[in-house]
């Protein structure tokens, strides 16, 4: 494994654009780790191994021996066509694969909510097709730009409850994503009494509740401090599946996404992989700040 690992471990760390420094801050280890792993000197456990797959976006078959597996297809959107009193869509065609982390940019009005809605089955398009791969039920998360929470429950309450809904409900589960989103203090809180940024992180903790094919964020980080908008990004390394999300936030995109979706006037202006923005010597930021 070792000679085949190294080798696969340096090449996706350098297509991510991802430092020594950068992918053991992700992984909490030292950066001399990741350089014995490069090096051959060393070999990370599977815990850490199922984790670099998972931030490298990779099949751990691929990290481990480079053998690539067929590229699952999540959706399909063919010449989508959405009108509200004007039109917000226009001949939209976009396919989704299995772990790709998409950044949905574009300015107010551009059409992004749509699209996602679309996708969710919110809302019905007007012309074209939706291919889903997956079974929405089971395979779909959403965490919506509104917090959608019962006002009147305690926090554990509202886990516990949402947990139940989706089927992954054990007291020590609920026990411990409590405690890993930071909201031990909050868990016999009624949900009225929160912050606006416990809130978010609680709105996020159910999103992440189950496993899914798709994820779908929307504005995830609006209200957080900045504390929680670490701990945000720094999760989302670990999640599995494919990633959508409508964000502004570009303090830590680059170090996230491999992919951006740029909407304009309600058609797909650019959709580029950030290592070929990377490769252009150009944050996320600026690239947009360029082309929008």
């Amino acid at each position: 494994m070792k000679n085949v690992f190294k080798s696969q471990l340096c090449l996706l760390r350098q297509k991510m654009s991802l430092s020594q420094e950068a992918l053991a801050q992700k992984l909490y280890v030292s950066r001399q780790s990741v350089s014995k792993w490069e090096h051959g000197d060393a070999e990370p456990d599977i815990d850490k191994l199922i984790s670099l797959a998972e931030i490298l976006a990779v099949d751990l078959n691929f990290l481990l021996s480079g053998q690539q597996s067929n590229e699952e297809l999540i959706i399909r959107l063919q010449n989508i066509s959405k009108k509200f009193k004007k039109t917000v869509l226009k001949d939209i065609n976009l396919s989704v694969y299995g772990r790709d982390r998409i950044a949905l940019l574009g300015a107010n009005g551009s059409g992004k909510t749509t699209i996602i809605n679309t996708i969710v089955g919110l809302v019905k398009p007007d012309g074209g097709r939706v291919r889903r791969f997956f079974n929405p039920s089971d395979d779909l998360s959403v965490m919506s730009q509104e917090n959608v929470l019962i006002e009147s429950l305690k926090v554990r309450e509202h886990v516990m409850l949402s947990a139940q809904i989706q089927r992954q409900y054990s007291p020590i589960f609920v026990t411990e994503m409590i405690k890993k989103f930071n909201l031990n203090e909050q868990a016999q809180v009624i949900i009225s009494q929160l912050s606006g940024g416990q809130r978010r992180k609680l709105a996020l903790l159910i999103s992440l509740l189950k496993p899914s094919k798709l994820l779908i964020l929307d504005e995830p980080t609006v209200g957080m401090d900045l504390e929680s908008i670490d701990f945000f990004w720094h999760y989302l390394d670990h999640v599995g599946g494919s990633v959508i999300t409508i964000t502004h936030d570009f303090n830590q995109i680059d170090k996230y996404f491999t992919r951006v979706i740029l909407l304009k006037n309600g058609v797909i202006d650019k959709d580029v992989s950030v290592a070929a923005i990377h490769a252009n010597n150009q944050t996320i930021e600026q690239w947009y700040r360029i082309n929008n």
